[in-house]
């Protein structure tokens, strides 16, 4: 598992510079990725609940760190993403593009959800996503694109982001 959180945590690190620095600067994207979701939703899965947590609270401290956002803000999201993705370890097969955009989908909603819910206890502080507000659907829509270019970049190292990778041949 250790080596699977370190690997974990330097991609997540990787992945949110180049949200940063690269993908938030063009102009043609609608909205920018959430990759570092969706590195904690795959490693969740291939994994378990335990590891899903542990590399969700890390790569949220990171997030948090490099954000304008409340401390622990994205740690929480992300731990209880990857907690509640690793539930669904081994549960069914991880296709090419179905699936992962279906998990994009799925966690991307489960961060605004819970976004939402914690602004109901800490006030105007946290920045919330609105039910109708284009900005949320076309996050959405850029996940689920971008779930399964994702995905697949990170099943070509296998060793690095499961625990047991024989288990996934």
């Amino acid at each position: 598992m250790g080596r699977t959180i370190v690997w974990t945590g330097v991609t997540a690190l990787f992945f949110s510079l180049f949200e940063a620095a690269i993908l938030s600067n063009l102009a043609f994207l609608p909205a920018v990725p959430d990759l570092v979701l969706l590195l904690v939703v795959y490693v969740s899965f291939k994994n378990n609940s335990m590891t899903g947590a542990t590399s969700g609270f890390i790569t949220g401290l990171f997030l948090d760190f490099l954000s304008a956002s409340p401390v622990g803000l994205n740690a929480f999201t992300k731990s209880l993403t990857g907690f509640i993705a690793g539930k669904f370890s081994g549960s069914f097969n991880l296709d090419k593009i179905l699936i992962p955009a279906l998990m994009g989908l799925a966690a991307t909603l489960f961060k605004a959800l819970v976004t939402f819910v914690l602004s109901l206890f800490f006030g105007s502080q946290i920045l919330v996503y609105g039910i109708f507000d284009a900005t949320l659907w076309l996050e959405v829509l850029v996940n689920m694109v971008c779930a399964p270019m994702v995905f697949a970049l990170l099943g070509l190292f296998p060793t690095f982001f499961c625990d047991n990778p024989r288990n996934d041949e």
